[in-house]
């Protein structure tokens, strides 16, 4: 990839306009940062740490690119942004224009850069603001259609659907035989935030539906609603429901309960991407096929594509050249044939950058609707997965009709935050930067209260679970939540060891290279608490050298408690299968830390808990 200037006119067509308003938390005028010239990338899930994170490093060598967790919202760098820290780089994936819209002065406009020229027009039609600006871009999409057990099917002579009156016929047959036509997960704000736009996919992907949607993702105030168009979407939403034969029954049906019906033949269809249907194939001894969703007002059928991650650039990126070019090669190699698998994660990727060929030849069944870019590319305003999960409800319950369903939905869509009182008012502030030691203070402070708060000696945890610095002054709950990953949160665990089982733990932690995790260079060190990792960096990576606590080595003999997470759980449980490993129930590292800090209590301090010797 080369570090040219990437500047070119692209004519792209779509209109929208990314743009949202946030809130939050006390000003500082003091950067906690440290300021230096490394490109910093937020990753919205753990799993792209995992994923893009290794591949981009083993492209780019040379180039020194720190990787941090960050949290599925964009208010996450709205809090970053008030504190003048906005990251270079930064991603979600549940994102519309409106959840952005105080960001938009500080983030780079795409369009004058190749990069867009390389998408297809529709991939970005929904990210183009009334300034002609991109500031947003998608990276490739997932597949979501229904997934259907075809072995089923046969076994009751029912037809597998082209379109929606012969989809009704088969739920109708499968129903009068005693099975669910359809398990979806309607317990999950996302399944219902997908149903109302699947249902009504033929109204979404319409003229008056294009429309709704442009002005729904520049809207800078409310959301304007087309009465005429909407109560034909909830007109049809509600004969979804009905024709599906779901009810009341479904609204407490979560992921776990929905996939299990399904798995056990108690269902004919249930949802997912081609990763979920890989995962189903496994546990089936079935054959499963995809069938895409139909309109109910023509012979039309769609892909439903979710975008794996939304990417945008700091602007001030422009004011360096090198740097800039380092970025626009990280992003030219997210949206490579390579770089896209990792992404999405496997097989069946919609590749939205034409310089790639389609990715879909492992996925039948949905030749016809990617030929004729049969795609529509979800709407995931925050408040919209909020409002369609109220509304749905209301249906299902029967609660509502289509009209109050539909006013609900509006509702909520327009409903204001509410002014979210402070829980905590920051005395100090630490940052989420590497410190001189090649510590993480922020990362530090937070695992130490929530150690303090367990009653444990020790603490050992990935660096991937801590997304944010602590700002002096005033802080809400919602701001504390977002210091963590809540989008890849993990449960607690507490062990009793000896000391010589603790140095085991590191070494092994520093040492392993299996798909949940590794360490490759220095920003990908650990965080430890109640004891100190004096670490050898070598050309192989890093080697434990000394581990002390309370400034002495530590006491091999010694039992200690020690509080882990899913992964570091997982090494101590394959290096010593015996150790007794107790979870710490209803508890996790996100939900003990806004636990804390609602008392109104102060962090504790950050401990000098690394040190990395050259």
């Amino acid at each position: 990839m080369k570090k040219a200037k990437r500047c070119l006119i692209a004519v792209v067509s779509g209109v929208l306009v990314a743009t949202a308003v946030l809130s939050g938390c006390g000003k500082s005028k003091k950067e906690v940062s440290k300021n230096d010239d490394h490109l910093t990338v937020y990753l919205w899930e753990n799993r792209l740490m995992k994923n893009i994170a290794p591949y981009i490093h083993e492209q780019f060598p040379d180039q020194d690119i720190e990787f941090i967790i960050g949290n599925n919202d964009t208010d996450l760098y709205s809090y970053f942004k008030e504190h003048d820290e906005l990251p270079d780089i930064i991603t979600v994936r549940r994102f519309s224009g409106t959840d952005a819209q105080d960001l938009q002065p500080y983030l780079m406009d795409f369009a004058s850069y190749d990069v867009v020229s390389k998408y297809y027009s529709y991939a970005v039609q929904y990210y183009k603001n009334a300034e002609d600006e991109i500031q947003w871009l998608p990276i490739c999409g997932i597949p979501q259609t229904i997934i259907a057990n075809k072995t089923l099917f046969d076994q009751y002579g029912i037809k597998i659907p082209e379109n929606y009156e012969e989809y009704v016929q088969a739920c109708q047959q499968f129903y009068d035989n005693g099975i669910k036509p359809y398990s979806m997960d309607l317990g999950e704000d996302w399944s219902n935030n997908e149903i109302i736009q699947a249902a009504a996919i033929g109204e979404f992907t319409s003229l008056d539906g294009i429309e709704w949607r442009n002005g729904a993702e520049t809207a800078t105030d409310e959301v304007k609603f087309d009465d005429t168009l909407w109560k034909r979407i909830f007109s049809e939403t509600s004969q979804f429901l009905k024709d599906s034969h779901f009810g009341k029954e479904d609204i407490n049906i979560d992921i776990n309960t929905g996939t299990q019906m399904f798995v056990e033949g108690k269902s004919a269809m249930f949802h997912g991407h081609p990763t979920v249907m890989q995962q189903l194939q496994k546990q089936m001894d079935a054959e499963l096929i995809r069938i895409p969703y139909f309109s109910q007002t023509s012979d039309e059928s769609y892909v439903y594509m979710t975008p794996s991650l939304n990417i945008a650039f700091n602007k001030n990126l422009e004011k360096d050249r090198e740097k800039l070019d380092t970025a626009l090669d990280v992003l030219d190699c997210m949206i490579s044939e390579e770089g896209q698998k990792l992404i999405a994660d496997g097989s069946g990727v919609i590749s939205l950058n034409t310089d790639v060929p389609t990715m879909m030849q492992d996925v039948p069944g949905l030749e016809d609707e990617i030929n004729n870019n049969a795609v529509y590319i979800r709407y995931s305003a925050q408040k919209s997965f909020d409002a369609s999960l109220e509304a749905v409800h209301g249906l299902l319950s029967g609660e509502m009709d289509e009209t109050q369903a539909f006013d609900t939905f509006r509702s909520v869509m327009n409903r204001k935050d509410p002014e979210e009182k402070a829980t905590v008012n920051f005395e100090n502030e630490y940052s989420i930067s590497l410190n001189d030691r090649n510590g993480r203070d922020a990362a530090s402070s937070i695992l130490t209260t929530i150690r303090e708060e367990k009653d444990a000696q020790l603490a050992l945890v990935p660096y991937y679970y801590f997304t944010s610095s602590m700002y002096k002054g005033e802080c809400t709950s919602s701001r504390v939540g977002m210091m963590t990953a809540k989008s890849s949160d993990t449960a607690l665990y507490v062990a009793k060891i000896n000391g010589k089982q603790v140095c085991e733990l590191v070494e092994n932690y520093l040492a392993e290279t299996d798909e949940n995790f590794y360490v490759t260079n220095k920003y990908e060190l650990p965080i430890a608490s109640g004891m100190k990792i004096i670490v050898n960096q070598a050309e192989s990576g890093f080697l434990l050298k000394d581990l002390t606590v309370n400034d002495k080595k530590i006491d091999k003999e010694k039992e200690y408690s020690i509080l882990l997470t899913d992964t570091t759980m997982s090494v101590l449980k394959k290096i010593n299968p015996k150790c007794e490993i107790e979870q710490l129930k209803d508890t996790t590292l996100s939900s003990a830390w806004i636990a804390a800090m609602s008392k109104g209590q102060q962090p504790s301090a950050p401990e000098d808990y690394i040190e990395v010797e050259q």
